[in-house]
C-alpha cells in the first residue's frame, strides 16, 4: 500500500507499516496452511495502512505547498506523483496474474475474470463496477486511490492556522460513513473514511504544537500491539461486522501516535525500515509466492520450499522496488515538479 513518508525517517512510522503489512502477509500465510482464524489480523493491517497512509500523504501535502505556485498546482502534483507510486506496480502485478493464470488466492481455481472485470482491475475501480478481484489483496487499491482524489481537499481544510478542524472532520466522516454507502455500494470508501481521517487527525495534532508532554517512546509498540489486541486478530468475522470498532481503534492509533515521543533508530528499526520500503512489494506479490510455493512446488521438500519461501518473500519485493517502484517514483517526482513553482529547488524523498 503505497505511501510518502516524513522526509526524516521516522522510526514509529515504519514500525507501524511493517506491523501493517506483516499481519497481511501472516494473516494470508495462516490462510494458505488452512487455518483461517486469522482473518481480522490481515484486515486490520489493511486498516492500519489506512491511519498510516492519510498521515504521511498530509505531510506530503505539507512539504509540496511549499513550492507551489498554486492549490490547482498542487493537486494536480500530488495526483500525478500518487498515480506514479500506486498504478505501475499494480499493472504489472494484474497482467501477470493473468498471463500466468495465478488464482486470486492460493487453493483456488484460477477462473478468467472477463475482460471488463480485468480492465477494471487495471484501472482500480473495482469498487465502482462490482467487479471481482483478480487477486485478493487488490481490494484495498481502490479504496486507496478514492482517497487520494478526496486528500488534498481535507488538507485546504485544515491547514494553516485552522487548529482541530479536524476533530470536526473525523466526526463528519463517521457520519459520511454511516450513511453513503447505504445509498451506492460504489461509494464504500465512505465505509473506511473514519481510519484515513484518523490519520489526518494525528497529523493536525501534531503539526498544533499547542503541549509539549508525550508518553516515552517505549510505549508506542506496545500500543500498537495492544490495539491489534483490542481488534480480536484471531477469528474470521467479515470487516463490516467489525467496522465499528475498527473506527474507534484507529482513532486511538492516530491521537496514541501524535503523543508519543519518536523511538530511536537501532539494528531492528533497519529491519522495520526494510519492511516498510519494500511493502508496496510485500503486499502485491506474497499471495503469488504463496501459490508457488504451496502448489507447483508442493512435491518437493520442505528444505527446498522453505528457502524458496523465504528468498520470494524478501526478493520479489526487493526487486521490484529497484526495478519498478523507484525508477517510477523518480519519474513521477520530476513530473510533478514542472506543475510546481519551477524556480524553487526541490528534492523530495524516495516514498516507502
Amino acid at each position: 500500500m503505497p505511501a510518502t513518508p516524513h522526509k526524516d525517517i521516522s522510526v514509529n512510522l515504519d514500525l507501524l507499516r511493517a506491523v501493517a503489512v506483516s499481519s497481511v502477509f501472516f494473516a494470508h500465510l495462516a490462510a494458505t496452511l488452512h487455518h483461517r482464524s486469522f482473518g481480522s489480523l490481515g484486515r486490520f493491517g489493511v486498516i492500519i495502512f489506512f491511519v498510516h497512509t492519510s498521515f504521511v500523504l498530509m505531510a506530503s501535502l505539507q512539504r509540496l505547498e511549499v513550492t507551489a505556485e498554486s492549490d490547482t498546482s498542487l493537486v494536480l502534483a500530488f495526483w500525478l506523483r500518487r498515480f506514479f507510486r500506486i498504478y505501475p506496480l499494480s499493472i504489472l502485478c494484474v497482467l501477470f496474474v493473468a498471463f500466468f493464470r495465478i488464482p486470486s488466492d492460493p487453493g483456488q481455481t484460477y477462473i478468467w475474470i472477463g475482460i471488463k472485470d480485468f480492465l477494471s482491475n487495471l484501472a482500480l475501480t473495482q469498487n465502482l463496477t462490482y467487479s471481482s478481484d483478480i487477486l485478493s489483496p487488490l481490494w484495498s487499491l481502490p479504496l486507496e486511490v478514492q482517497m487520494y482524489v478526496m486528500l488534498p481537499f481535507a488538507y485546504f481544510a485544515i491547514r494553516g492556522k485552522r487548529r482541530y478542524r479536524s476533530i470536526a472532520l473525523w466526526i463528519l466522516s463517521v457520519l459520511l460513513a454511516l450513511t453513503v454507502p447505504r445509498i451506492s455500494w460504489r461509494l464504500n470508501v465512505f465505509l473506511y473514511a473514519p481510519c484515513f481521517t484518523s490519520g489526518i487527525l494525528a497529523f493536525d495534532l501534531i503539526r498544533s504544537k499547542h503541549w509539549n508532554w508525550k508518553l516515552p517512546a517505549w510505549v508506542w509498540p506496545l500500543a500498537v500491539l495492544a490495539i491489534i489486541v483490542l481488534f480480536g486478530p484471531h477469528d474470521n468475522v467479515s470487516l463490516g461486522n467489525k467496522m465499528h470498532r475498527a473506527w474507534a481503534l484507529s482513532l486511538l492509533l492516530g491521537v496514541l501516535y501524535a503523543n508519543t515521543h519518536e523511538g530511536q533508530s537501532n539494528p531492528i528499526h533497519k529491519l522495520f525500515h526494510w519492511i516498510a520500503e519494500h511493502s508496496y512489494g510485500i503486499y502485491l506479490s506474497h499471495i503469488v509466492v504463496f501459490w508457488i510455493i504451496f502448489y507447483p512446488m508442493a512435491e518437493l521438500s520442505l528444505w527446498i520450499r522453505i528457502p524458496a519461501l523465504i528468498l520470494g518473500a524478501l526478493g520479489i519485493p526487493a526487486l521490484l522496488y529497484v526495478a519498478i517502484e523507484k525508477p517510477l517514483i523518480l519519474v513521477g517526482s520530476h513530473i510533478a515538479r514542472r506543475l510546481l513553482r519551477p524556480a524553487v529547488t526541490h528534492k523530495d524523498s524516495i516514498p516507502a
